[in-house]
């Protein structure tokens, strides 16, 4: 037996969920962003860990961990039959696709429990040359509705993470059908934007959240008119009192997120849902009441039960404060240099980091509690739990009047963590670092792939009204897609198209299509496939479901499927996708190296679009159509759209003036997205848009948004590299 073979067989075994009485015992899933929060975790009663690498995990500012540190944490969670889940869930780059190889080859041999993945790349490179490890798809991949879990199993998927904006008959319905583990949240931080589909923070700059650099724009101060407030800032989860309903679903593990969060974070919302969860049915109540003063313990902002609840809008979103993270601990009275006089909530101890919060309500630069002392100037241990105390810091600029927040304690120092592992024994797990093959690329794709430069130019138009069908039938446009809302479907369900034009015609799936919705969705696209219209854009991986099998479609990869590499336009074509929308937060060095042959699929380029930035669930209080603006005087726009709030900058991005450039390098499909960003376009704007992409010219405002930033920021890849 070989050495993989003998580690394998001793990797814990996990069932999909435990029996207890007439409930299920779902697995206990916790965060660990750096080494003192992985022992926490351990320590504290997770079932299982999530951690990330160094690269290409969706957070990208955690510590988190090096292939050796992995190899030698492993046989010690094998040891506490604890799974060791790594998260490979940022979107891959054009150029990092051979350190993705690198790294699967290390994870297949160290042989992790899992790998949690959004990028369509890690579907087909894993299928193809590491079939036998475990994916978990991500909630970046945006699953909110059964399809989404039924396509992702025929991927792949030996478990589906659910987005964490589901109601509870929504959670039922998926539960119901799916033949595949399921996981959701139920602890930690929300996105006024639906998981995977927000562009905020890469828009504004370069910051992509789906490769974990989000800087939060959502939690930013606005103001509309007079009106001011954190209009899309959201309020903390917190499932614990739901915990003995969703056991009743049979969901196969409960996720704590916080890969940002400290260790006495983690280990007090992992204890607390311990308790909850190894309760019999006839104490639960009372475990729920002890856990829940557990956690008021912990830091974290106002704990909101989010979707599960009947008004997710008046609970999620708070926007009179940016919601500080963290346990309030007192008020700052007066300022002394590095000294502060704080008339205290809660007690203080040396070591405590605490975060000021302005004013306003907006989080300030974290401080180090150096030394505590009385007001006469005695030191102190420890603080008393209330009344006034001075704080000696490490330096801050807490104001008087500001508030404090304990978001942190100084945690076990990791050297003395690793001193513990050593002890027991294990031996690290070997593992190479190289890939062994000499490349990727399938070699029948050579042979019947396209030819970037051997490609008639042509000119693709999407529109988001059916009204606006007839203009765009008469441009030039070779392609011409109209998104798939239930009023576009019904009003040319009315009409007629002719075979010419509906060879040049298709539909364009939107991103979000509720449970409520797909059996709509499922008989709409089968009607109007057997009526011969053939060419469908997807959005999402749930449209799969309704299309994969229909007789001659032709199925498009849209932008939203946020592909920016080879290999996973290599993943698409093997669903069908004969052409790939890149995503739109693509760059032109990315776009560079990707055209080069042998292509999987022909490479769609965006040249003009005001895409979405924020798309969610939520209805904030702010006026539709009027701008709301940033301190440094960014705006922004948001629409209602059925359930849905988009909200979108107030100018679109444009690369008119880079077609030359883009010619050159072989791209020949160019994009006019007119679906989103609002109301109608006039006679006027047509002929404008026109005119400016044939003369290869644009009028102000726009923006280039990611085509000259840096695929991974300069200075990230030189500390990541170090």
């Amino acid at each position: 037996m070989t050495r993989a073979s003998k580690q394998h067989m001793s990797a814990p075994k996990r069932p999909k969920a435990q029996t207890l009485g007439q409930l299920l015992k779902p697995e206990l899933l916790a965060p660990a962003g750096h080494l003192e929060a992985f022992w926490a975790a351990v320590e504290s009663g997770a079932d299982a860990v999530y951690l990330g690498l160094k690269r290409l995990s969706a957070r990208a500012h955690a510590a988190n961990f090096s292939l050796e540190d992995l190899s030698r944490l492993l046989p010690f969670a094998r040891s506490r039959k604890v799974a060791v889940y790594t998260a490979l869930n940022s979107a891959v780059t054009a150029s990092e696709v051979p350190e993705l190889l690198d790294t699967l080859q290390a994870l297949s041999d160290l042989e992790v429990d899992a790998l949690i993945v959004q990028d369509p790349a890690l579907f087909f490179l894993c299928r193809r040359f590491f079939p036998h490890l475990k994916l978990h798809a991500s909630t970046l991949a945006a699953v909110h509705n059964s399809s989404g879990v039924r396509a992702l199993k025929r991927l792949g998927a030996r478990r589906v993470v659910l987005a964490r904006e589901l109601g509870m008959e929504e959670l039922r319905a998926i539960c119901r059908s799916a033949d595949v583990e399921l996981e959701m949240f139920v602890h930690g931080a929300l996105c006024f934007s639906i998981s995977g589909l927000c562009l905020a923070s890469s828009f504004r700059g370069g910051h992509s959240g789906l490769q974990g650099r989000c800087v939060q724009p959502c939690r930013l101060r606005f103001r509309q008119g007079r009106k001011e407030g954190y209009f899309f800032s959201c309020s903390d989860f917190s499932a614990l009192p739901r915990i003995p309903e969703l056991m009743k679903l049979g969901i196969a593990s409960l996720k704590i997120e916080g890969r940002m969060k400290d260790a006495e974070y983690i280990a007090t919302v992992v204890q607390a849902y311990r308790r909850v969860l190894d309760a019999p049915p006839q104490a639960a109540r009372e475990a729920i009441r002890e856990a829940t003063e557990q956690l008021a313990l912990s830091p974290a902002r106002r704990l909101t039960d989010g979707f599960l609840g009947p008004s997710p809008t008046e609970t999620v979103l708070n926007p009179h404060r940016s919601g500080s993270s963290g346990l309030w601990v007192g008020t700052v009275v007066k300022v002394e240099d590095s000294r502060l006089v704080v008339d205290l909530r809660r007690s203080v101890q040396a070591g405590d980091r605490l975060r000021p919060e302005s004013a306003e309500g907006r989080e300030k630069g974290p401080f180090v509690v150096r030394a505590l002392q009385s007001v006469s100037g005695e030191p102190l241990e420890q603080t008393p739990p209330k009344g006034p105390a001075v704080l000696v810091t490490s330096g801050t600029a807490a104001a008087a009047g500001e508030r404090l927040f304990r978001i942190g304690r100084k945690p076990t120092a990791p050297g003395e963590i690793w001193k513990r592992i050593q002890r027991e024994g294990h031996r690290p797990v070997g593992f190479s670092k190289k890939f062994p093959g000499d490349g990727w690329i399938p070699e029948e794709m050579a042979d019947v792939g396209p030819k970037a430069r051997r490609l008639t130019e042509g000119l693709v138009v999407k529109i988001q009204h059916h009204a606006d069908l007839s203009r765009a039938l008469q441009s030039p446009a070779q392609w011409i897609f109209c998104v798939a809302t239930k009023e576009n479907l019904e009003r040319l369900a009315k009409g007629r198209l002719h075979s010419a034009q509906k060879r040049r015609f298709g539909w364009s799936l939107p991103p979000v299509i509720l449970e409520k919705d797909v059996d709509y969705y499922r008989k709409a696209t089968a009607w109007f496939a057997a009526r011969g219209f053939r060419t469908w854009e997807i959005n999402n991986w749930g449209h799969l479901d309704w299309l994969t099998g229909l007789d001659g479609v032709r199925l498009w990869a849209g932008s939203r499927m946020n592909v920016r590499n080879k290999a996973a336009m290599a993943a698409l074509a093997d669903v069908g996708c004969t052409h790939t929308v890149l995503s739109q937060e693509v760059t032109g060095e990315e776009l560079r190296e990707l055209v080069t042959d042998p292509l999987p699929a022909f490479p769609v380029v965006t040249v003009y679009g005001r895409p979405f930035l924020f798309l969610s669930r939520l209805q904030p209080s702010v006026l539709t159509g009027v701008p709301v603006r940033t301190a440094r005087g960014d705006q922004y726009i948001m629409e209602r759209q059925g359930p849905l709030t988009a909200v979108f900058a107030d100018h679109p991005f444009c690369w008119f003036e880079k077609l030359p450039e883009l010619r050159a390098m072989g791209y020949r499909l160019f994009l006019m997205d007119l679906s989103e960003g609002g109301s109608r376009l006039e006679d006027k704007d047509w002929q404008r848009l026109l005119s400016g992409f044939k003369r290869h010219r644009a009028d102000a405002p726009y923006s280039l948004f990611n085509y000259e930033r840096r695929a991974v920021p300069e200075g990230k890849a030189k500390r990541e590299k170090g």
